[in-house]
């Protein structure tokens, strides 16, 4: 599987698939606030900007994905944004569970995005929380949109940790591959 993986990582298609699938699922979160009347909260919009950051990493790749630079730089965003999505989302999971054991929580009333970046004045139609933390308007088998988002950040994790360990194999070149 690990040789699989470090051929697909030098392919055009593979980091485009990583971008799409981002890209989708960003087009999903949009479809709940804007046609489902669903708010986001802070913390919906910190996985919004994960989401984000593994499109660019997967725009990036797609660039040059024979060139070990390339896909390291890629790489790095990709784990970054992964990590950070992964992290954000366990902890809207916990805010979730307070508040509907009667805990109580606010989210912080300005958005804190990587590097500084003011996202919600950039892209406010994306980026900019309106709703509260820990209320849950959807679920699906039985599991709350955060629950959801930790579940794809779980896989998008495993994802990158196979792509990081194939990035060591010895992977013989074929120019008819």
């Amino acid at each position: 599987m690990l040789v699989i993986l470090a051929k697909w990582s030098k392919q055009r298609w593979a980091w485009g698939l990583l971008a799409f699938s981002a890209l989708v699922l960003l087009l999903a979160a949009l479809y709940f606030q804007y046609q489902m009347n669903l708010e986001p909260c802070m913390l919906c919009v910190y996985a919004r900007a994960a989401l984000t950051g593994v499109m660019l990493a997967g725009v990036i790749g797609m660039t040059a994905p024979k060139s070990g630079t390339v896909r390291g730089i890629a790489w790095l965003l990709l784990a970054a944004a992964v990590s950070w999505g992964l992290f954000n989302s366990h902890d809207h999971v916990q805010v979730e569970q307070l508040v509907q054991s009667g805990g109580l929580y606010t989210c912080s009333l300005f958005p804190e995005f990587p590097l500084g970046l003011p996202l919600d004045r950039w892209f406010p139609d994306v980026f900019n929380p309106t709703g509260m933390c820990g209320e849950i308007g959807w679920s699906f088998l039985g599991l709350s949109m955060p629950e959801w988002t930790r579940i794809i950040f779980v896989i998008y994790s495993l994802f990158t940790l196979c792509l990081l360990f194939s990035q060591f194999k010895k992977v013989k070149y074929n120019p008819y591959d």
